[in-house]
């Protein structure tokens, strides 16, 4: 059995586990994020620290394996305003493209194939909030876009928004709201999705660990 806790990283490398995330610093280059609640790892690649263009692949084990490919773009707000993203497993396949436009959000999408979940998309894209923020279920780089966007401070209230929450492996596009806090340097805490959740983060924001779900290993 691997140690996936802040405890065994304390007796492994002596010192607490949020300290040392937080020192580390990814100013650029590939991030990748090992799946500790099945067997999963989620690969992205950008370019550098300014908003733009970036993609993810993720490869997700249990007992419905899928794989997942996605393509944000990021305006200098560090807010989404275009999404593709593309899930697939064994016999099925659905696309969804999201895109943020001065009348609102539009929301397409492909399926094929038979899987036992629900729809992908939204019934009323109209209904979406025009400032939402993009919540892409596992993929924790949206959370760092998310606090930049808000202009999150460390220490600082807690601060509503509203989101846009999309299910995977499904791709369903959920609207609703979520409080974010960034309690410290290194830690985060969403309320909004049912029970609060609390992300370490590093010195970039970007988040290396939750309990249970994921951490960083590149």
């Amino acid at each position: 059995m691997q140690p996936n806790s802040e405890a065994a990283d304390q007796m492994t490398l002596g010192m607490p586990a949020t300290q040392r995330r937080v020192a580390e610093t990814r100013t650029h280059g590939p991030l990748v994020w090992q799946r500790t609640g099945t067997v999963g790892t989620e690969l992205v690649l950008r370019d550098g620290e300014a908003p733009g263009v970036v993609t993810g692949t993720a490869v997700v084990g249990g007992h419905r394996p899928w794989t997942s490919r996605w393509h944000a773009d990021l305006d200098g707000s560090w807010r989404v305003r275009a999404l593709t993203v593309t899930t697939e497993g064994s016999g099925w396949r659905r696309n969804l493209a999201l895109s943020r436009t001065e009348q609102g959000w539009s929301c397409g999408t492909e399926a094929s194939g038979t899987v036992d979940g629900p729809p992908a998309g939204c019934a009323d894209p109209a209904a979406l909030d025009g400032d939402a923020v993009v919540l892409l279920s596992d993929s924790p780089l949206f959370l760092t876009w998310a606090m930049r966007a808000l202009r999150l401070a460390e220490g600082a209230s807690a601060q509503a928004a509203p989101v846009i929450r999309i299910r995977m492996p499904w791709l369903t596009v959920v609207a609703g709201d979520a409080t974010f806090h960034r309690v410290s340097a290194g830690r985060l805490r969403v309320t909004g999705d049912g029970p609060a959740t609390s992300f370490d983060l590093d010195a970039e924001g970007i988040v290396t660990y939750q309990p249970g779900r994921l951490r960083i290993s590149h």
